[in-house]
């Protein structure tokens, strides 16, 4: 994906969101173009300039967005195509270099234009993350006043008259002396520089690595001591191979466990599953308990198990065959909201998803090498099924979703 669809797709979830938020913000029209008169280019200098200043200073420390072209109330594409002498990126970069700021560190800018499926234009004014927050001027320009830290908390900007809170400053300056993001934060992206784990004991007990870039934090994967006693889960039995053994995954910085998480292998040591979440339905709440299922597993999008998992898949070199199988199994929500919009779905018709459980449940075969009854079976079978039928319902939300 090239850089420009890349800002496309983040610009089309942030228009759907339909509000603003602490690191994008939606202006109707561009900041300056011809046929302004003076007065008013001198206030839009005055606001682009603390707008800069607080979307640099967002607390998140993301990459921010100044969006021209939608408007905010309510949200809705206007486009700018139409306003003539646009500034350019040189604009806004002569603009903001020519002010004066405390330790010479200047926000990194970038101009943007894209265009929607209906011809609109939209101006993005894309203020790149930096370590080197807060930024801040020591000349006073206009109402922006000097040595005066304005932040974007939430969908607000600090108000141009006065200071942001001192608990939101200090945030800033722990940014710049590299005391947040704090190490279980870290760790999520250390987990996905793959290339950088190196393998530091390996025995009958179980395997470890280290981070090479800051081996202080390690990765410990050794087999459950009370492995035994516990009951395959049943999405293991859906591989060819049914034989699997529990294992215990924990992610460490120093001696302080950050994660901590079950895991399995599958397929006979083919690949490693990282225990998905579970969650209840009210689905079979008037059957009998024992031999209908009400729980379902799932993930959601680039969260520490599935990252773990392409992270284990790689250091052991394992096929995709097992791992793919895994995930094709297992829905995968986006955030909190859509799980409970998919959950709400089947709670209120489940007339109709008790069928589709039933049909799921012709698709879902254990594995040889299972060593479990044929009642057993069919309890992982519809365990199983009631998880497939959750998946299939939220690829069609999604489907749906995206085309609306």
């Amino acid at each position: 994906m090239g850089r420009n669809e890349e800002l496309e797709e983040i610009i089309r979830e942030l228009f759907y969101q339909n509000t603003e938020g602490e690191y994008w913000d939606f202006k109707e029209f561009p900041y300056i173009y011809e046929g302004q008169d003076k007065t008013e280019i001198n206030k839009k200098k005055n606001d682009l300039l603390h707008d800069i200043i607080c979307m640099a200073n967002n607390l998140s420390n993301n990459e921010a967005y100044l969006i021209m072209g939608i408007s905010d109330k309510p949200v809705e594409i206007t486009g700018v195509e139409k306003y003539l002498g646009r500034w350019t990126q040189e604009n806004y970069l002569d603009f903001i270099q020519s002010k004066k700021w405390a330790g010479d560190y200047i926000p990194a800018l970038e101009l943007r234009t894209i265009t929607n499926y209906d011809g609109a234009e939209l101006d993005i004014l894309v203020i790149h993350k930096s370590s080197k927050v807060p930024f801040y001027i020591k000349e006073k320009y206009k109402s922006v006043q000097p040595n005066q830290i304005y932040i974007r908390k939430g969908a607000k900007n600090t108000s141009i008259n006065k200071q942001a809170e001192i608990q939101d400053v200090e945030k800033l300056w722990e940014f710049r002396f590299g005391l947040i993001p704090y190490p279980k934060e870290r760790v999520f992206n250390y987990i996905k520089d793959i290339d950088s784990w190196i393998k530091m004991k390996s025995s009958y007990e179980g395997t470890s690595w280290y981070y090479e870039k800051f081996p202080e934090y390690t990765i410990e994967f050794y087999e459950d001591p009370e492995n035994e006693d516990l009951r395959v889960p049943p999405f293991a039995l859906m591989h060819t191979n049914a034989r699997s053994s529990w294992h215990i995954l924990k992610v460490k910085y120093h001696q302080t466990i950050l994660l901590e998480l079950s895991a399995h292998y599958i397929d006979e040591a083919r690949g490693i599953a990282v225990h998905p979440k579970s969650a209840f339905l009210n689905l079979f709440a008037r059957y009998p308990k024992s031999k209908y299922i009400n729980s379902y597993y799932y993930y959601f999008e680039d969260s520490p198990e599935i990252n773990l998992m392409w992270l284990l898949k790689s250091l052991n070199s394992h096929e995709d065959d097992a791992w793919s199988k895994h995930l094709s199994m297992i829905p995968i929500f986006e955030n909190v909201q859509q799980k409970e919009t998919i959950e709400k779905m089947v709670n209120v018709n489940t007339e109709k998803y008790q069928g589709c459980v039933f049909e799921k449940k012709k698709e879902c075969y254990v594995g040889y090498n299972n060593n479990l009854s044929d009642e057993d079976q069919e309890y992982a079978r519809i365990d199983m099924a009631t998880t497939l039928m959750i998946k299939e319902v939220l690829e069609k939300y999604k489907f749906e979703h995206h085309y609306q």
